[in-house]
């Protein structure tokens, strides 16, 4: 039910403010056919839109890193981060992982997706191994705190559905 009121909150924030025609400024009706909005007088159809996001469980070994924001949500989580145009899944894992924490990781692997109402995102999940222990460089502009935790480390959390913490949940059982 979570997941449907997000959704509906997402639509309802995408038909408000996209109301009228950025070709040529007439007012859009929603499409008969699909979830689109149509221009009557210069057909201009548009779609909700997705960001797409990466979500990242960066292991080693029996260790996971885990991270913490700046600001907002004060639990610790996986790296995460959006993809920039013309750049692939892959690349923005690796991108992100070097960006905030200052590592190069490699087999990279899906895991799962989710989506992330709250910023239009769609959350892919993914699984990468570090390339080589070096220190984490934290990207302070975002981040608190970056730090390794082994398996019988890792800190529990009172939320269950999001992707963050089935992977985590997942790499403390060994299934990841």
């Amino acid at each position: 039910m979570g997941f449907a009121a997000a959704t509906a909150a997402q639509l309802g924030w995408w038909y408000a403010t996209h109301r009228f025609c950025s070709h040529c400024g007439h007012a859009y009706v929603p499409d008969t056919v699909e979830r689109a909005l149509t221009c009557p007088q210069c057909g201009q159809k548009i779609y909700p839109t997705i960001a797409p996001a990466i979500i990242v469980a960066v292991t080693h070994g029996d260790q996971l890193l885990l991270t913490k924001f700046l600001t907002g949500y004060d639990k610790y989580t996986l790296i995460s981060g959006y993809a920039e145009i013309g750049e692939t899944l892959e690349e923005t894992v690796r991108r992100e992982v070097h960006e905030e924490v200052g590592l190069s990781v490699h087999h990279i692997r899906y895991r799962g997706s989710q989506p992330w109402a709250a910023s239009h995102a769609l959350l892919v999940g993914f699984v990468a191994e570090l390339d080589q222990s070096l220190p984490l460089t934290l990207e302070t502009d975002e981040l608190s705190q970056a730090k390794w935790f082994r398996r019988d480390e890792l800190p529990h959390d009172d939320t269950t559905l999001s992707l963050s913490w089935s992977m985590i949940e997942a790499f403390r059982r060994g299934d990841l």
